[in-house]
């Protein structure tokens, strides 16, 4: 296998960094649980909604990725949670908790040299950790521009 260190790093980097983006700590810093909920005029999705799927998709992404077992979500259902707010604090804590521990553990995937970056996942169909973790990548980027623009319709963006 030749090195992959390089693009290692700079996936990793690409997962847990801000480049053309902001975080997702960033993206909901300083947010109510009162504002969480709320779905703006106009809007499709509440912040709460949002980060849900972040977290529902990344978790499938990253399952996808390492479980030769995975069994596909149904689309769209699966992916978005039903309630625009979170039950409670501790439910919102949970989600964003979850979401950190999914990224970190691709990123550890990404870092492992006996994984080949480029090399089709075995119970794929043509898929590699490469394309899993530049979709995570891709695919939160998205959402957490929406964040910033509910927050913006709700007046709490800076």
């Amino acid at each position: 296998m030749n090195d992959q260190s390089s693009l290692r790093s700079q996936i990793v980097d690409q997962l847990t960094g801000e480049h053309a983006h902001i975080s997702l700590d960033k993206a909901v810093d300083n947010l109510t649980l009162q504002h969480v909920g709320i779905i703006p005029d106009g809007a499709v999705h509440s912040v709460w909604m949002l980060v849900e799927h972040i977290r529902i998709a990344q978790h499938d992404i990253l399952d996808f990725s390492r479980n030769a077992d995975y069994t596909a979500l149904s689309w769209p259902d699966d992916y978005w949670p039903e309630n625009p707010a979170p039950r409670d604090q501790a439910q919102w804590n949970k989600s964003l908790a979850a979401i950190e521990r999914d990224r970190d553990t691709m990123a550890a995937l990404i870092k492992d040299p006996s994984n080949d970056l480029l090399s089709p996942i075995p119970h794929g169909d043509g898929q590699t950790l490469f394309r899993e973790a530049m979709l995570i990548v891709d695919h939160n980027s998205y959402h957490i521009g929406q964040i910033i623009d509910v927050r913006r319709q709700l007046g709490a963006w800076k």
